[in-house]
């Protein structure tokens, strides 16, 4: 009985580190995607300043 009892409670231990561990890479993630659409933000306004500018050129 107690050899079960520490199969049961080893399993637990086991599941428990897999979703801390889930959890981990998945805010991983998101922080990777807010950085990646942080970027993307600043890549577009550099772009709407460049047309922008060589816009007011030619008029």
């Amino acid at each position: 009985m107690d050899e079960k009892k520490l199969q049961y409670e080893r399993m637990i231990h086991a599941l428990r580190l897999e979703e801390a561990t889930t959890q981990v890479a998945s805010a991983g993630v998101d922080v990777t995607m807010q950085d990646d659409a942080s970027d993307e933000e600043a890549g577009l306004e550099d772009e709407e300043e460049a047309v922008d500018s060589s816009g007011s050129a030619s008029v």
